[in-house]
């Protein structure tokens, strides 16, 4: 990818660019990606953090995942909307919401994750990589 990725909220205070491609798109099915999102899953693109830059600003929410690492969510204070989040064990990344994208179609599921807890209404794509639980080298 040559071109930048560029994102953000739905009242546009809160703007992002991604300089580099993603390392990965991912579904995520776990209970929390479900509840933020208000739906059955939610689709996230990893990026390298220096790829990453940020105008306005965020708010931050952070909680024990269900590997047990912390996670910091961030969204617009002015709209509510799930903009990106970071974790521990994964420094040096951000993890984009794919539908915060300008272009969501842009970037490309390959896995999915938590498909142990995928609701009936909305199984996994078991035309990707598929974990049960979280992928092993992100525990």
């Amino acid at each position: 990818m040559s071109r930048k990725l560029t994102g953000g909220c739905l009242c546009e205070a809160v703007r992002y660019v991604c300089a580099a491609p993603p390392t990965v798109t991912v579904k995520c099915y776990c209970r929390d990606c479900r509840r933020i999102g208000g739906t059955g899953h939610a689709t996230h693109s990893v990026f390298a953090q220096e790829a990453f830059s940020l105008t306005g600003t965020v708010t931050e929410f952070e909680k024990t995942a269900d590997s047990g690492r912390t996670i910091n969510r961030r969204f617009c204070p002015i709209c509510g909307s799930a903009l990106y989040h970071t974790r521990d064990g994964m420094e040096g990344l951000v993890v984009v919401r794919a539908s915060s994208l300008d272009d969501p179609e842009s970037v490309i599921p390959e896995r999915a994750i938590y498909v142990s807890r995928a609701l009936s209404w909305d199984p996994a794509d078991q035309e990707l990589i598929c974990f049960e639980e979280m992928t092993p080298q992100a525990k």
